[in-house]
C-alpha cells in the first residue's frame, strides 16, 4: 500500500485550515532514476520526501499528520496509535481526511469524516476520543488516464470514481465488527506491514532486534568501534574499542553512556531504516539531522534512493530545518517548504511548483526567503540583536 497524496482540512495552524501533500513523482522520471519506484506506468512514487521549514512552522505537525494518514489507511485503530503530543489541539472538533492510495494494482480514494470529542491526542483523553463519523471508498479507473489524473483535486477524483463502500451504508453485521476508531479501508488492506514513526527525541537504542551487522553500522558513526556483542538477551554488551587494550563489559545504561549521542542516534536510525526497507514500508523521521552531521544524514537518505538497498520501494519522509540537507536530493517534486504568512498561519509549498530551474540550490532558495516565510524576518533578527546587545551591555553582575 502506497500513499499517492493526502489532504486534511480544519487544521488550525495552516492557511485555510488545509494541509495537502503528495508522494508521487510528478516531474519527468529519467532513465535509471533510482530515487523513485515504478508501480505501474504512469504511477511512480518518490522514495524520499522532505519537509523543511523554520522553527514553529509546522514540520512536526505535518509529519504527525502523515503518521495519522498512514495509520488510517493501514487499518490501524487510531485510538490506540502512539501519536505524539505535538498533535494535541491540531484540529477543530470535526475534520476530513482524503487519501489517494495505490493498492495491489488499483487506485482508491478514501474520504474519511472524523470527529474529536475532546482535545485531540491529549495524554488524558479517552482512547475513543478520535472516531469516524462516515467514510467513502472509491475505486479510480486510472488506466489510460495519464499522470495528470493524480494531480486532480479530490472532489474531481470522487466524481470520476466508482463507489466501493460507504461506512454509513454497511449492514448491521459488518458494522458490529468495525470499531469506531478503525477505518473501513481496513477491509482492503487486511493488516499489512505498519510504518515506523520516530520523533526527534524518541530514538531508543534497539540492539536486541536481531538485525545483525552492528559493527559495520557503528563504525560508520564511530570508527574507533571494533566490535559490539549483545549478550544475556540484551542485558549486557561487550564493546571493543581501538583506543582501549581490552573489551568493556557494560550494561545498557553503561553502553549508552560510553557511546556518543550521535552514534546512538545513527545506529537507531539505521536499524529502523533496515526494518522499513525490508518491508517496503514508510519511515518517518522528525528532524533527521538531530545529532548527525550532514554527511551521515546523506548516508541515511541514500539507503532509500539506491535500488540495491531499497528493492521494495520503501519511502523515507523526513523533516528538517537545515536547508543544506535538501541539496542532496536531485529531484524537485519531493521537497516541501513550510512557510509562515503574516497571520502566523503556515502553508506547504512544493519546491517544483515555484522553482523550475533544476540547477537551483534548494538551500539558497530556502535561505533567501524567495518563497516567503522560510527564513526569519530581518526585523525580527534586528530586534534579537538589539536585545542581546542591550543585555550584554548591561551592568556587570560578577
Amino acid at each position: 500500500m502506497k500513499l499517492l497524496k493526502l489532504k486534511f482540512d480544519h487544521v488550525i495552524m495552516f492557511e485555510d485550515g488545509v494541509l495537502e501533500l503528495d508522494f508521487y513523482a510528478q516531474d519527468k522520471v529519467p532513465a535509471q532514476d533510482e530515487s523513485v519506484t515504478l508501480w505501474e506506468r504512469p504511477v511512480y512514487t518518490n522514495n524520499v520526501v522532505a519537509i523543511a521549514g523554520i522553527n514553529a512552522s509546522g514540520k512536526s505537525v505535518a509529519l504527525g499528520l502523515v503518521d495519522l494518514a498512514l495509520n488510517i489507511t493501514e487499518g490501524n485503530p487510531v485510538g490506540e496509535a502512539d501519536f505524539r503530543k505535538e498533535l494535541s489541539g491540531v484540529f477543530e472538533s470535526s475534520f476530513t481526511m482524503n487519501a489517494l492510495v495505490w493498492l495491489d494494482g488499483s487506485m482508491y480514494l478514501l474520504e474519511s469524516h472524523m470527529t474529536s470529542l475532546s482535545p485531540l491526542f491529549d495524554v488524558d483523553v479517552r482512547s475513543d476520543a478520535l472516531s469516524f463519523v462516515d467514510e467513502s471508498v472509491y475505486r479510480i479507473d486510472w488506466k489510460g488516464a495519464g499522470k495528470g489524473l493524480m494531480a486532480r483535486d479530490f472532489a474531481d477524483l470522487a466524481s470520476a470514481g466508482e463507489l466501493v463502500m460507504r461506512r454509513s451504508e454497511l449492514g448491521a453485521g459488518d458494522r458490529r465488527f468495525l470499531r469506531d476508531d478503525t477505518s473501513v479501508f481496513s477491509a482492503l488492506v487486511e493488516g499489512r506491514v505498519r510504518h515506523l514513526h520516530c520523533a526527534a527525541t524518541d530514538l531508543p537504542l534497539t540492539l536486541a532486534q536481531g538485525l545483525g551487522g552492528l559493527d559495520e553500522a557503528l563504525r560508520t558513526f564511530d570508527p574507533s568501534i571494533e566490535h559490539l556483542a549483545v549478550e544475556d538477551d540484551g542485558r549486557a554488551f561487550e564493546l571493543k574499542l581501538s583506543t582501549l587494550p581490552r573489551p568493556l563489559v557494560l550494561s545498557r545504561s553503561g553502553l549508552e553512556g560510553t557511546l556518543s549521542s550521535g552514534t546512538l542516534k545513527g545506529l537507531a536510525v539505521v536499524q529502523r531504516a533496515v526494518l522499513a526497507l525490508r518491508a517496503g514500508t514508510y519511515l518517518l523521521l522528525d528532524e533527521v539531522e538531530m545529532h548527525l552531521n550532514r554527511q551521515l544524514v546523506n548516508v541515511v537518505i541514500d539507503l532509500f534512493v539506491m535500488a540495491e538497498t531499497n528493492p521494495k520501494g520503501a519511502t523515507l519522509v523526513f523533516s528538517t530545518h537545515y536547508p543544506e540537507v535538501l541539496d542532496h536530493l536531485h529531484r524537485k517534486d519531493n521537497v516541501y517548504f513550510l512557510s509562515r504568512g503574516q497571520g502566523g498561519k503556515s502553508r506547504a509549498v512544493k519546491y517544483s511548483s515555484k522553482v523550475k530551474r533544476i540547477e537551483n540550490r534548494k538551500s539558497e532558495v530556502y535561505a533567501s526567503n524567495y518563497i516567503g516565510g522560510t527564513a526569519p524576518r530581518y526585523a525580527d533578527v534586528a530586534a534579537l540583536r538589539d536585545y542581546v546587545a542591550s543585555a550584554v551591555g548591561g551592568e556587570d553582575d560578577r
